[in-house]
């Protein structure tokens, strides 16, 4: 039966708990086109879940994010009910209820009786361990942990967790179903908090316990809490956004589990017993002593951090998914080992010793008691029969080439390429992008600390490792279902194969930010395309689904996306179609086009329809993207590749170079001076 329901998919799903969190649960689900049954214990608290779901929905209409048919079609899909009996043909129920272990124990008994035996049963609890919500269940192999995070609707990040007695196998197709719904699901062991709570509710905690101390004022803490960790809100901000009783409630459930540390500070006892939110405009101190911005730092460093080191030791939580669950789920640019890393192990070591110490709290085994460094795996490799998958594991950040996981992917890529088991290697991107480019950040740091050198040094290291891949006897499969941008196509373009999905979105946009495509970009896609169809790719940064790719020549055929990435091993090549469509009307305007974006030249009939794209382009960068296909073409494949090397310097040096890449993050339309 369960082969049944993977074939079929999770059409059909039910959220029981008709309030703030089912509700958005269930628009999430309606948001996706899957037919939605919310269930709730009475027809007052079933209609209050309704109006939030329609109100969500109003929102996304005022945003033009949908249109008006858009919305009556999606509430034409959610079926409210205050009978559970309606929910017997559901694939898929996620239990939304209040933090009442009976109840939910109630809840999951009555809807045994209720649904089919292929059923999931998913608990969103946040308080309880999923094996005891599923104690005394016939079939508790099919009941598991999906643990939202507000706005469910909203935030990408949902943990699964597996109880003791729960289907590896199911938790497998739940993983590959909410991935496909564009959710991050990290898995994590059957503990209390789980793996974001574990370390998030210390962190708000601690903000309380420095407060009561007088150290600081909430207006400081909260500065110093968003300085030091590069959040947009403090913690006291945040508790006020999301209700102070909830960090009370989840410090309580901590405790009852972990021991004292965890346990709410008593003045944030108070603030709940007041009935009150914290004064965010109160400058004042708690013993009008000096404010010391250094310990407070420290504080709320070590209980963050040490709290996801213990959670790792204990294996609860790899430091990837970790960090992924902190990124994805509390929108922290960097999670706890990541900026472990930035500030150094030693002293971050220093300050979770001292705060632990305080409560008799060992040192965490990882990284600290072994001195391990933390290994974080941006790029993962998986072996299915034979067909090896490199999988870009930055979804939060759109898979971006940066130094570390360019590395990676090199090592990946040796490791797959050594494995004699492996007769074919996929890549493959998680979220919504195979490879949405190379990382601005780290283009922008070099830009400002005047070390180009590194960016030259990142894109020898990425042509090297582009070139193995290209030379190796083992066909490499770009999987490009999503974004594949700048440098993610230019490593597309290395492959032997590019599969194309419904979901594929290709372009070469480099020249509209200052510079030109260093990976191979001018030189791959003109010995593949041709010169005109590659000039007009990367002068215009135009945007190509799968279909058009395939009309260009530039994906060998467009699939269904698999739906885990184990279901490649059974997937056949296709005869290789990339290259092979003449484009006469690219070639005749584009072929001898040198990156002029003078009136003349943009008024001629067959540069005409690109004018207006043309014209925002950064000038020199055009030029010389132009002049490097020009140039490589009559040149051997490494020798080509080598004027790209040859020109960085001068383009990242250029002011267009610095404009167009911070209007990449900043959002705005860059103004080019043309120097």
């Amino acid at each position: 039966m369960r082969g049944e329901r993977l074939m079929r998919g999770f059409r059909n799903v039910a959220v029981v708990g008709a309030g703030t969190m089912g509700a958005a649960i269930a628009q999430h689900f309606l948001m996706k086109g899957l037919q939605v049954h919310l269930a709730d214990a009475n027809q007052a608290g079933l209609a209050r879940g309704q109006g939030l779901v329609a109100a969500s929905l109003d929102e996304a209409v005022a945003r033009r994010l949908l249109d008006a048919d858009g919305r009556a079609a999606t509430l034409a899909r959610l079926h409210p009910t205050t009978d559970l009996a309606d929910l017997a043909g559901v694939d898929l129920v996620v239990e939304a209820v209040f933090e009442d272990l009976d109840v939910k124990r109630a809840l999951f008994a009555q809807l045994e009786g209720i649904v089919r035996t292929d059923c999931v049963l998913a608990t969103n609890t946040s308080s309880f361990r999923v094996g005891d919500v599923a104690a005394g269940l016939a079939h508790p192999g099919r009941v598991l942990g999906t643990h939202y995070f507000y706005h469910a609707a909203k935030n990408k990040l949902v943990e699964l967790i597996a109880g003791e007695r729960t289907d590896a196998a199911l938790l497998a197709e739940v993983e590959a179903f909410y991935a496909g719904l564009g959710k991050t699901p990290i898995r994590t062991a059957d503990a209390p908090g789980f793996a974001v709570n574990r370390f998030f509710v210390p962190w708000l905690n601690e903000a309380v316990r420095v407060y009561a101390e007088g150290l600081g004022s909430i207006p400081t803490i909260d500065a110093v809490a968003r300085a030091a960790f590069g959040v947009g809100m403090g913690p006291f901000a945040l508790m006020n956004a999301t209700g102070v009783p909830i960090a009370q409630h989840a410090a309580e459930g901590l405790a009852a589990k972990l021991g004292d540390f965890y346990a709410p500070a008593p003045r944030l006892i108070a603030q709940v017993a007041a009935r009150q939110d914290w004064n965010l405009d109160d400058h004042a101190s708690v013993h009008g002593g000096q404010e010391q911005p250094e310990a407070i730092r420290e504080r709320l460093l070590a209980a963050a951090l040490g709290c996801a080191a213990a959670l790792v030791s204990e294996g609860v939580c790899s430091a990837t998914d970790t960090d992924l669950g902190a990124r994805s789920g509390l929108r922290w640019p960097r999670g706890p080992f990541e900026l472990m890393a930035a500030i150094g192990q030693d002293a971050v070591a220093g300050m979770v010793g001292a705060l632990f110490g305080r409560y008799g709290l060992p040192l965490p085994t990882v990284p600290f008691a072994s001195r391990t460094p933390i290994a974080l795996d941006w790029v993962q490799t998986e072996v299915h029969g034979d067909s090896g998958v490199i999988v870009f594991n930055l979804p939060d950040r759109m898979n971006a080439l940066g130094e570390a996981v360019m590395a990676q992917l090199d090592a990946a890529w040796t490791r797959l390429e050594a494995d004699p088991a492996v007769r074919r290697v996929f890549l493959c991107g998680r979220g919504k992008a195979f490879v949405a480019g190379a990382d601005i950040s780290f283009f922008l740091d070099a830009i400002d600390g005047h070390d180009l050198d590194r960016i030259h040094a990142f894109t020898v290291r990425g042509q090297q490792t582009l070139d193995r891949i290209a030379a190796s006897a083992k066909p490499s499969v770009a999987l490009l279902d999503g974004l594949a941008f700048g440098g993610g196509l230019e490593l597309a373009l290395a492959c032997r194969y590019r599969l194309g999905t419904r979901n594929t979105l290709l372009a070469l946009p480099e020249t509209g930010i200052g510079i030109y495509p260093g990976l191979g970009g001018t030189q791959r896609s003109a010995r593949l395309l041709g010169v005109g169809v590659a000039k007009s790719l990367i002068a215009t940064g135009r945007r190509l689904d799968a279909g058009k790719a395939l009309d260009l020549g530039l994906v060998d055929a467009v699939i269904e996306p698999p739906q885990r990435y184990a279901d490649l091993a059974q997937l056949p090549l296709p005869t290789p179609q990339s290259g092979r469509q003449p484009q006469p009307g690219l070639e005749a305007a584009f072929a001898d086009y040198r990156g002029e974006i003078d009136a003349a030249t943009l008024a001629q009939p067959q540069l005409a329809p690109f004018a207006r794209e043309l014209a925002r382009k950064a000038p020199i960068a055009l030029a010389t993207a132009m002049r490097l296909v020009d140039d490589g073409r009559v040149l051997p494949l490494a020798d080509a590749l080598q004027l790209e090397l040859d020109g960085l310097h001068a383009i990242f040096a250029t002011h267009d170079a610095r404009a167009g890449l911070a209007s990449v993050l900043d959002g705005s339309r860059p103004s080019y001076a043309g120097h």
